[in-house]
Order: C-alpha cells, then structure tokens, then sequence
C-alpha cells in the first residue's frame, strides 16, 4: 500500500485501485474534499476515455474508488502536454494529475 497526499484528499494505492478520501486537516479541507470526490464522481459519468473512471463513489463524497494508474514520466507528461491541455474538464497542469491507463494518458485528478 502507497499513501498520497493532495491539499483537499488523501489517496490509498492497493492493488489495482486508488482510494480517495477527503483529508482530516481541518474542516474546509475536508469539505473541499467531499466535493472533490463528488466532482470527479460526476464527471466520470461522462465516460470519457480521457479520464480514469470512478468505480464506486460513496454518496456525500465520502470516499472514491478509483484504478490504480501508471505513473507517467516527465517526458512523457512534457510530450503529451498539447494532448492534455484538451481535457473535457478542468485537470491541474502537473504531472500527479494524469497516469497510464490501458495504453492511455489519463486524468487522475479532476476533482478540483
């Protein structure tokens, strides 16, 4: 098991899946969190291929399961650049915000 830690969440990497849960730090942290989760819970319902889809999203925002992606590399974040910056929604421009999924570039993070 792998922890990552954003400002608004927490992510736990088992196996073949990310979890997301929204952190504990203080209490608009965490609001922004539960929101986060329910954001990317609605855009996953987009089915688009260039978002890693949610699995199973708690009601409230509560916690996100999501599959566990491939890291992708500097350059390759930096040759697909262009690509991404043509997302179907908003994606941080960082390389923690996509990852490999089946052969693509995937956001991870979009829950902002």
């Amino acid at each position: 098991m792998k922890i990552k830690r954003g400002t608004t969440r927490t992510v736990f990497l088992i196996n073949r899946y990310a979890i997301k849960i929204p952190t504990t730090v203080d209490w608009p942290l965490f609001l922004s969190g539960l929101l986060a989760n329910m954001q990317e819970a609605t855009f996953s319902t987009m089915k688009s291929d260039k978002l890693c889809p949610v699995i199973f999203s708690f009601p409230g925002g509560f916690f996100n399961v999501m599959p566990r992606c491939q890291s992708v590399t500097l350059a390759e974040y930096a040759k697909h650049l262009v690509e991404l910056e043509n997302w179907p929604v908003p994606v941080e421009n960082k390389l923690d915000s996509v990852g490999w999924l089946n052969g693509k570039i995937v956001a991870v993070d979009y829950g902002n």
